[in-house]
């Protein structure tokens, strides 16, 4: 199986569903942090909601890729 987030295949919704996760995981943790703003060791609050924001705009950033990715999709496999 190959795997590529730049490449589109057009054989296996494989890399949307990988892309969709890192989407979803990266703005889940990214409002967690925001909202908790947990504070331990040497991290500061204010450095968690800093990683916070950082982990929302990289799932932000992504999300026109995924939606392109599904619209440019061919949902037929080639049999050979």
């Amino acid at each position: 199986m190959k795997f590529s987030l730049i490449k589109n295949d057009k054989s296996t919704v494989m890399d949307e569903l990988v892309l969709g996760i890192m989407v979803i995981c990266s703005l889940v943790i990214g409002i967690l942090l925001m909202i908790a703003k947990p504070e331990f060791w040497v991290i500061s609050s204010k450095a968690s909601v800093l990683t916070g924001l950082v982990f929302v705009v990289f799932g932000v950033m992504f999300i026109p890729a995924l939606i392109y990715r599904f619209f440019t999709n061919d949902k037929q496999q080639k049999v050979r």
